[in-house]
């Protein structure tokens, strides 16, 4: 599966989502990958990534530590 939004849909689903994926991703039931490009410098570069399709699963921009 590449990816896709049903918003008109998320109210219907929205409590069943937050209580059955967060535990399967703790459990490793689910996976996900992210490209996280470090640096607002580096926008245009992972912008590129997406657009020529060489990022590996959702692509993030870490412009501050947590």
């Amino acid at each position: 599966m590449h990816g896709f939004n049903v918003f008109h849909l998320s109210e219907k689903y929205e409590d069943e989502f937050y209580e059955t994926v967060p535990a399967r991703i703790a459990k490793g039931e689910l996976k996900f990958r992210e490209d996280v490009t470090v640096g607002l410098e580096k926008v245009g570069e992972a912008i590129l990534a997406v657009q020529t399709g060489k990022n590996n699963g959702k692509s993030v921009i870490q412009v501050a530590d947590a």
